[in-house]
């Protein structure tokens, strides 16, 4: 009977110090991943699984956000998108100016601005990491393409000095972000 509860309490200890040890490794994986990156580049692997960099986001910008309590942002541009004129911020929350501006707009006018507001991507969710492997879980809350909206995506995480890269699992795509002061 002593041996049996010696057992117990051996296994009791062993099982607090695992659980112990993947919280304190969650939570340096949380503390690691926090904070603001700004995007290096986007890369696809062709066949032969070298990396080329995604034509869609060459010389465009993007940044995503961690904030440490499973909140998480990304917004992603294509080039020239930040050159468009539109409206003024104060415009562009009234529904009188938007529609002067539509009703005085060219038909290349408006193909025009559908073409700078698709090239912007843009979501907004909640985050976790899965605690068996450095994958980060966002669930998507918002979004500027309205079908992935209450979607779950997982990324591969990995870090190299201030840079960190995410990677689509079962993709050819990975997005290389450097961390911000």
């Amino acid at each position: 009977m002593i041996y049996l509860k010696q057992k117990l309490a051996w296994l009791f200890i062993v099982t607090v110090l695992l659980v112990a040890c993947s919280e304190k490794k969650s939570t340096e994986k949380i503390s690691r991943l926090s904070g603001m990156y700004k995007l290096y580049i986007a890369e696809n692997a062709d066949s032969n699984g070298v990396w080329h960099e995604d034509p869609w986001t060459k010389g465009g910008t993007g940044y995503i956000v961690y904030d440490g309590n499973g909140h998480m942002a990304v917004h992603i541009t294509r080039n020239g998108y930040n050159d468009y004129k539109w409206l003024t911020e104060e415009e562009s929350l009234q529904d009188e100016k938007i529609n002067q501006k539509l009703d005085s707009m060219t038909t290349e006018e408006l193909k025009a601005a559908v073409r700078a507001f698709a090239s912007s991507y843009v979501y907004a969710g909640n985050y976790t990491i899965e605690d068996s492997a450095d994958v980060v879980k966002h669930e998507r809350l918002s979004t500027s393409i309205h079908s992935p909206v209450g979607s779950t995506v997982r990324r591969a995480f990995t870090f190299s000095g201030d840079t960190i890269i995410l990677k689509v699992l079962n993709g050819n795509r990975r997005l290389k972000w450097i961390k911000q002061p």
